[in-house]
């Protein structure tokens, strides 16, 4: 993977641009692709793209970006990796198509020569595009499905600018940097800005699955998938409307079931029923799809690592990456004087099973605190994962011992109903949300709310929960949520603002009959997985010049389990059951079933007895009271918020301070 910027004055303004803005951009980025870089201007079109590669597919110089066609009719500037680039290439070629690399970037070229902007369609893999028909005049800024991969974007002075992060937009003169209201407002709900929106105004990142055209001088952004609208059974159904007739006779008139196993040649049939509802059926597609991902991100002229912290994704993980290669290595990172340095004992024990050679790194307060403006600021805009800074350091240890790839395990607990707090949301939903929401009158809420609100006076959360249930919004709204709206009205003067448009806006997706797992699933695919989770893989590891893989997020995997009813993913309780099920082919139930541990840093005792975050944070707060003109009203307020439960605010605490250290970084 790599890093890609540029401009195109579509509109014809009159500025004067120059391949030095584009130097000035790629050195932005250049950690993001330390082997080579390059550089494309036309002043006559208005247009110039700039690339930092990290070379992992075809390290000749035949795969310098950016790249062009022999005709000089295409040129595209690519990050990421295309799975499937050796399928479509026999294809291509088989149609007349003449390579001169061995590149997947290559493949992009004639694949849009063949299929036009529809090619995207055919793509399997991570990736953010930047590619230019100088035939059509027609631009295209492109991003992956899932969201694995960042870009962003601006329109500021009719230009549009754009780069696989914010800092090197900053490097443009037209560029202004204003935070956002609204923006912070939401990211201290979500501990990130949602897409499309940035922390900053007039700064956006595409969403997962949309592309941003340019013809002429119209612009447009477009959403080309929905892991909903592309899965398995509105595909099927699709194909039975074209053509039934032909679809039934041909395969034995058994109807939907088997052309879906016809259509979709990676699914396998082992079980009588063969439908979602069948537990057999379920399991083995899933270890089929989940083979079929780790075996696809094995794909690389380099050597691919793993990190490892002994958890069941992880772990799996390393098992189906062990049937592909014997020299794995693996990586695994802990924090001094925490209870969970004893974790580190069942990644020794799988590194062992699957004989890999193994590194460790042990980091202190003192790392994690020399290390944290420099974070602030590589991550562009705040992220207020605290899991960035063990990512980081295992990603830096990965680096230097000479890996360039690893693979991760973002995504599984999403995907597979992972976390102890879905299970808390599910339960209390079937047990008091569910019926209540549905039959009692919206009157008889407001009258409840009313008056239970006094007894819950002290606890913002029961207040919310109330709230949201006496105006008919949702129960959950992600797995990472900071402050609530309750809190944040304390916070805020502007009484306007309100984080659940957001959540509303996704919510017009589902279908009303759409079960709260499902629910569940998807807004974390559309906010937390690609705003967050991805992000700080993203940003660690590319600071690095390491690439992040994730094979728990392959789309066949993600819209396959978005079929499987809820019934499946939760029994007797027990989160991630399906996924546990299939790992007993691999793992041994040591570390399938032991006690989840999370991959966190320990950032409660920093700011109760650390050393160095807990005067940070008051020395931040303290500057911004000092301020004549206040970004956020009130400070103050926040007393109010941290009142009754200060011991328990420490993820709010790192929100906080992850902006008001970007703040004091930018006056």
């Amino acid at each position: 993977m790599c890093g890609i910027a540029g401009f195109f004055n579509f509109k014809k303004q009159n500025l004067e641009l120059s391949e030095k803005l584009l130097q000035k951009m790629q050195r932005k980025i250049s950690h993001r692709g330390p082997d080579d870089n390059g550089i494309w201007f036309s002043k006559a079109v208005g247009l110039g793209l700039t690339h930092a590669r990290l070379s992992i597919v075809d390290l000749s110089n035949a795969a310098h970006q950016p790249m062009h066609d022999v005709q000089n009719s295409v040129i595209v500037s690519f990050n990421g990796e295309i799975y499937n680039h050796k399928d479509l290439r026999k294809e291509l070629e088989f149609d007349g198509y003449k390579y001169f690399s061995k590149s997947d970037t290559e493949t992009l070229l004639y694949a849009y020569k063949k299929w036009g902007i529809d090619f995207i369609n055919k793509l399997e893999g991570d990736f953010a595009i930047a590619l230019f028909d100088v035939v059509d005049n027609k631009f295209y800024l492109i991003r992956d499905k899932i969201g694995v991969k960042p870009v962003y974007y601006s329109l500021q002075n009719n230009i549009l600018s754009f780069a696989s992060e914010i800092k090197a937009l900053f490097s443009l003169p037209w560029i202004k940097k204003e935070f956002s209201e609204k923006s912070v407002y939401d990211y201290l709900t979500f501990m990130v800005t949602p897409a499309p929106n940035t922390i900053y105004k007039d700064i956006f990142k595409l969403e997962a699955g949309t592309y941003l055209s340019i013809d002429g001088q119209s612009i447009e952004i477009k959403k080309y998938y929905s892991p909903l609208k592309n899965g398995f059974d509105n595909w099927i159904l699709k194909q039975v409307q074209d053509d039934p007739a032909v679809a039934l006779s041909s395969y034995g008139g058994h109807g939907k079931r088997s052309i879906r196993v016809l259509c979709h040649p990676e699914l396998v049939s082992g079980s009588s029923n063969n439908n979602f509802n069948d537990e057999n059926f379920v399991l083995e597609n899933i270890d089929n799809l989940l083979n079929k991902s780790i075996s696809k991100r094995m794909m690389s002229d380099v050597p691919v690592g793993a990190f490892l912290s002994g958890g069941l994704d992880s772990s799996l993980n390393v098992a189906l990456m062990s049937k592909h290669s014997q020299n794995i290595k693996t990586f695994t990172v802990g924090f001094e004087d925490t209870p969970e340095l004893e974790e580190l004992k069942y990644a020794r024990k799988v590194s062992k099973i699957f004989n890999t050679e193994h590194h460790e790194i042990i980091i202190t307060e003192c790392d994690a605190f020399e290390f944290y403006e420099s974070m602030v600021y590589q991550l562009d805009e705040p992220l207020a994962d605290s899991v960035c800074v063990p990512f980081y350091f295992v990603s830096k240890l990965a680096k230097e011992n000479g890996i360039k790839v690893v693979q991760v395990g973002e995504g599984a607990d999403e995907l597979f109903f992972g976390y102890s707090t879905y299970l808390l949301y599910k339960n209390f939903y079937d047990s008091y949300w569910k019926n209540s929401i549905k039959y009692i009158p919206d009157f008889g809420k407001n009258i409840i709310y009313k008056v239970a609100k006094k007894l819950f006076a002290q606890n913002s959360n029961h207040l919310e929960i109330l709230y949201n249930w006496a105006n008919n919004r949702n129960l959950f709204w992600s797995g990472a949520v900071s402050f609530n709206e309750h809190q944040k009205k304390i916070i805020f003067d502007n009484k306007n603002l309100d984080s659940f448009n957001i959540i509303k806006k996704y919510l017009l997706d589902l279908d009303f009959n759409t079960d709260f797992i499902k629910q569940m699933t998807y807004l974390e695919l559309k906010l937390r997985l690609p705003e967050l989770l991805l992000m700080r893989a993203d940003k660690m590891s590319m600071l690095n010049g390491l690439e992040a893989r994730v094979p728990f997020l392959d789309e066949k995997l993600v819209e396959f389990m978005l079929n499987v009813p809820e019934a499946l993913k939760i029994k007797n309780n027990q989160t991630k059951y399906l996924l546990k099920k299939v790992a007993q082919k691999y793992l041994p139930d040591e570390i399938i079933y032991r006690k989840k541990v999370g991959f966190a840093s320990p950032i409660e005792r920093w700011f109760k007895t650390g050393k160095y975050f807990k005067k940070y944070y008051k020395d931040l707060l303290n500057k911004e009271l000092d301020r004549k003109k206040l970004f956020m009203p009130v400070i103050k307020n926040l007393e109010k918020v941290y009142n009754h439960h200060d011991s328990g605010f420490a993820v709010q605490k790192w929100t906080l301070q992850n902006f008001l250290a970007l703040k004091n970084l930018n006056n």
